[in-house]
């Protein structure tokens, strides 16, 4: 179970990056099975994923809030682009993602998103409708996982 009451618990090194996104003011929100589990208790989530915002000023704060873990490498720019995919799994078991094109922009993301806690940080979890929307896009891309997206995509359908 990754959720207890209004508080999604995870891996303990991943509290330090949310905590950093935090500290540096980065729009990020929540996504991936993380996410899920928030609407879906018997959703299991193996990682954490991190939505940010793709622009130069946004990327900047990514880039110091890894810094600040010492996760160096980045490039001011290096979340400004669309469709990035950065792991962090040598110390964490996490991705900085950005959308994957312009068709569905985080700002369409973050429409209609619930606050909720992750850590007992405050933090934004898409509606169940954008998850569903973003798992459809993510398994349109990704024949491998395949299989889990529409896990998922059915779990989020039968809560509607």
């Amino acid at each position: 179970m990754n959720r207890i009451g209004d508080n999604l618990v995870h891996t303990g090194p991943n509290e330090a990056i949310v905590k950093a996104f935090v500290a540096f003011e980065v729009d990020f929100i929540l996504v991936g099975g993380l996410a899920i589990s928030w609407y879906c208790q018997s959703r299991q989530a193996d990682d954490m994923d991190l939505l940010v915002k793709p622009t130069i000023e946004n990327s900047q704060k990514v880039t110091d809030a890894l810094a600040s873990l010492n996760l160096n490498g980045f490039e001011h720019n290096s979340f400004s682009k669309y469709g990035v995919q950065a792991p962090i799994k040598k110390y964490y078991y996490a991705d900085i993602i950005t959308p994957k094109n312009e068709e569905f922009t985080f700002e369409e993301i973050t429409i209609n998103s619930v606050k909720a806690k992750l850590f007992n940080i405050p933090i934004y979890i898409p509606s169940v409708e954008n998850l569903i929307r973003l798992k459809e896009n993510a398994a349109l891309s990704t024949q491998k996982e395949l299989t889990k997206h529409n896990k998922d995509i059915i779990l989020l359908k039968s809560i509607i």
